[in-house]
């Protein structure tokens, strides 16, 4: 029998016409191990992005994050984050919010510092096979939001996966 090697071209033309709806045809991941303060009330771009250059425009791109943050100041908790999106280069746009994220109070008035591990997820359809790029936002309405705060936590990191899966 004999043996046919595919060069990349041909290997992109099996993943998007060849496989069943619903493969994983990539998978890529960044770890943000920066410690970073938002203290905005608009939302402010954070380190957690990845991008992504789909095989095929009928794929479905699945953003799964895990952000380490916390928030401290009288009766903390009005934080809220938002994934936004920009394809081949263009100003990002914003595709999902996770408002109310962490959830964070303090009866006594006192200052408070709680950290927690949040999983975050949404399922886009960009319709592209131009490279595109997911960058998580944050925003807090009180306190200062910390991202990755080694010293209290220990936990210090958060990452963003991003999968191809087919259309």
């Amino acid at each position: 029998m004999a043996l046919t090697k595919l060069n990349n071209q041909s290997l992109s033309a099996v993943t998007a016409a060849g496989l069943p709806s619903g493969t994983v045809l990539q998978v890529v991941q960044f770890v943000y191990p920066t410690y970073q303060q938002i203290t905005a009330s608009s939302y402010a771009a954070t380190g957690i992005t990845k991008a992504i250059t789909p095989v095929s425009s009928s794929s479905k791109i699945l953003v799964n994050m895990t952000v380490t943050a916390g928030n401290s100041g009288s009766n903390a908790g009005e934080n809220a984050f938002a994934l936004y999106r920009s394809i081949g280069g263009a100003t990002a746009s914003a595709i999902e919010t996770f408002e109310r994220a962490i959830f964070s109070y303090d009866p006594s008035g006192d200052s408070i510092h709680i950290d927690a591990s949040i999983a975050l997820s949404f399922l886009d359809s960009p319709n592209t096979t131009s490279s595109t790029t997911y960058t998580l936002y944050a925003r807090t309405n009180t306190g200062i939001l910390r991202l990755n705060d080694h010293q209290v936590s220990g936990l210090g990191q958060s990452t963003i996966t991003l999968m191809e899966i087919a259309g």
